[in-house]
C-alpha cells in the first residue's frame, strides 16, 4: 500500500456530477500541490495490552498513563465520577454492560487512591470538552468492500500537538469483550472496535447550542459498544437522550452504519446511503440541522460538506474493490489541499490538521492507526 498515491480527481469530478445530492454545496477550487510536507514525524502509535479483570484492567491501565505520561489528567480526572452514577444510568449499565464502571473504578483506585477531580454524580463519566475539530469518519456495509466485510474508520483533526500522544489501547476482560481503540492516555472510549461486532467513530458538531439532558456521550458510547447492533445503540439514545452536541458514527457486524448526531435539537439520524455512511462536522438529520452554527466560517461549512459528500463520492466510485488499504488511501485525499478529507495547517486553525487515522475491519478484528497524516505516514496493525 502506499498511502501517499494520490485520489484521481477525474473520478472524483465523476461521482459529483451526479446524484444531485452530492452538488448541494460549492467546491473549492482544487490547489494540491505536487509534493507536499510531512508535518508529523514517522512513527508507531504504541500499543498499551492489558489482560484481565474490568476491574484490573482498569487498575493496571491507570497505573500505566500515570507512569508513562505524568501529569496527564484529562481523562484519569473523571474517573471517580463513575461511582457515583444516578441509580437509572446505573441500572442501565448493570444491565447492558456492569464491566463498564468495574473498568473505571480501577482507574479511579490507580495509584493506591480516587483520581483527584469532582467526583460527584452530576460529573460522573462527563464528556471531556474538546476544542471545535474537523475529524471526518465513515462506515461501509459488505456490499461495498472487496471481501464482502464491513470496514469503518475516521481522521482525526486536532492539531500536531496531540499527535505524540495517541495510544492503541486493548482491554481483554474477563468474562467480557474485547477493546481495541485508538485513544488518548486514560480514555476508555476511544474510536475504533470492540468484539462485540461494534465499530464506533466520532465527529464534533458545530452547533447553536447542545442537548441540556441526556446521557454524557462517553456512557452512551460506551453502551453503543457493549451492544449487539446499531439499532440497539439508537433505541438507547433516543430513550435516555444524549447530552451535549456531537456525532458518533457507529456500525455492526451486519455492515449497518449510522450517524447519530445530537445538540440541542435533540437525537437525529443519518443513515448510510447504498451502504456508505459518511460525516464530518455539520448537522444533517432533521431535529438537528435546524440548530447548525452559521457563525461558523463560510469556507469550512463548505469544507465540511465536502468531507462528507466527497468522501461518500470516493467510496462509490471504489465500489465492491474497498480494502483497508484503499479504505486509508482515500482518507488521504489532497483534492482541495490545504483542507478536504487529509487536512493540512493553515494559518490560524491550529486544531484542523490532520494528526491521526483509523480504519478498522471488525470481521477480522483489526485496526490499523497512523500516526500523523495519512498521506505520508504507515499504519500500524494491532488486532483484537
Amino acid at each position: 500500500m502506499n498511502p501517499a498515491e494520490p485520489v484521481s480527481t477525474v473520478s472524483l469530478a465523476s461521482a459529483l456530477a451526479t446524484p444531485a445530492a452530492h452538488r448541494s454545496y460549492k467546491l473549492p477550487a482544487p490547489t494540491a500541490p505536487s509534493r507536499v510536507p510531512r508535518r508529523v514525524p514517522e512513527g508507531t502509535v504504541p500499543l498499551i495490552s492489558i489482560e484481565s479483570t474490568a476491574y484490573d484492567c482498569g487498575r493496571e491501565y491507570g497505573e500505566i498513563v500515570r507512569s508513562r505520561y505524568p501529569g496527564y489528567d484529562r481523562y484519569l480526572r473523571h474517573a471517580a465520577g463513575w461511582l457515583q452514577l444516578p441509580a437509572e444510568t446505573r441500572r442501565l449499565f448493570e444491565h447492558r454492560a456492569p464491566f463498564v464502571p468495574e473498568i473505571f473504578r480501577g482507574l479511579a483506585e490507580s495509584a493506591s487512591g480516587p483520581a483527584g477531580g469532582d467526583d460527584s454524580a452530576s460529573t460522573a463519566a462527563a464528556a471531556v470538552v474538546a476544542p471545535r475539530e474537523g475529524c471526518t469518519s465513515f462506515g461501509l456495509s459488505g456490499g461495498v468492500t472487496l471481501d464482502g466485510h464491513p470496514i469503518s474508520g475516521q481522521t482525526k483533526d486536532v492539531g500536531t500537538r496531540s499527535a505524540a500522544l495517541f495510544i492503541a489501547l486493548r482491554l481483554r476482560i474477563t468474562g467480557g469483550p474485547t477493546v481495541l481503540v485508538l485513544a488518548y492516555p486514560g480514555e476508555v472510549l476511544g474510536l475504533g472496535l470492540w468484539s462485540t461486532g461494534m465499530t464506533l467513530f466520532r465527529n464534533s458538531l458545530v452547533s447553536t447550542a447542545g442537548a441540556e439532558r441526556g446521557l454524557p456521550m462517553e456512557q452512551w458510547g460506551l453502551l453503543a459498544l457493549a451492544g449487539s447492533s446499531v439499532h440497539e445503540a439508537i433505541e438507547i439514545a433516543e430513550r435516555h437522550g444524549i447530552a451535549g452536541a456531537g456525532s458518533h458514527l457507529i456500525s455492526d457486524k451486519t455492515g449497518d452504519a449510522c450517524s447519530v448526531e445530537y445538540n440541542a435539537g435533540g437525537v437525529g439520524l443519518v443513515w448510510a446511503k447504498g451502504g456508505i455512511a459518511t460525516h464530518a462536522n455539520h448537522p444533517e438529520a432533521g431535529p438537528t440541522r435546524p440548530h447548525e452554527d452559521l457563525t461558523w466560517a463560510a469556507s469550512e461549512r463548505e469544507n465540511s460538506r465536502y468531507r462528507m459528500h466527497g468522501l461518500h463520492a470516493l467510496f462509490d466510485v471504489e465500489r465492491g474493490r474497498v480494502t483497508a488499504q484503499r479504505a486509508m488511501q482515500i482518507l488521504g485525499d489532497h483534492t482541495y489541499y490545504p483542507q478536504g478529507i487529509c487536512r493540512h495547517w493553515i494559518e490560524g486553525e491550529p486544531n484542523s490538521e490532520t494528526v491521526a487515522a483509523a480504519v478498522v475491519e471488525p470481521g477480522k478484528g483489526l485496526l490499523h492507526v497512523v500516526r500523523g497524516q495519512p498521506c505520508s505516514n504507515w499504519p500500524t496493525t494491532y488486532t483484537v
